[in-house]
């Protein structure tokens, strides 16, 4: 079975830059502005798409999220999960002295299946994790229509001539 690893480019961005920093350190080239600190934590929740049974559930980490500050919707077939993690207490950069939480403004998105029912879905809250339920969509009939082909009566009256 494959997984899928989600690819987390500012981490990389970090990684790089701590590495250049070090290399130009070496030969005494004053170190690059901390991208850390020019660029605002970016907060991506974790989350998992699950068949279980007929239905699909989608289950988001958010840890720390209160559940008044998610907003889900569905944009024509585009589930769409917002919302923002606020940082609990008032500390200085000088406080820490490791900072791996990030705070701030997320969004995930995601299409769902066609004809899914929106009506239908669904979502709880509970310690840290959401869960969104959707149904799978009724089996609709297939619909077939004749479409009649037409010859404009001039295109007619041309094709007769020659």
């Amino acid at each position: 079975m494959t997984m899928l690893a989600r690819w987390e480019p500012f981490r990389d961005l970090l990684s790089l830059q701590r590495d250049m920093d070090r290399l130009f350190g070496a030969i005494g080239v004053p170190l690059s502005t901390r991208l850390e600190e020019t660029t605002p934590a970016m907060t991506m929740p974790s989350w998992d798409v699950i068949r279980r049974g007929d239905d699909l559930l989608v289950r988001a980490e958010l840890p720390g999220v209160r559940p008044e500050h998610v907003d889900i919707s569905v944009t024509d077939d585009i589930l769409r999960v917002r919302g923002e993690r606020h940082e609990t207490h008032e500390t200085t950069e000088e406080d820490y002295l490791v900072k791996e939480s990030s705070y701030g403004h997320f969004e995930r998105t995601m299409r769902l299946p066609a004809c899914a029912p929106v009506d239908k879905i669904r979502a709880e809250y509970h310690d840290g994790i959401l869960e969104i339920v959707i149904p799978k969509a009724a089996p609709e009939s297939v619909k077939t229509r004749k479409i009649e082909v037409e010859v404009p009566e001039h295109k007619a009256a041309e094709k007769t001539h020659h």
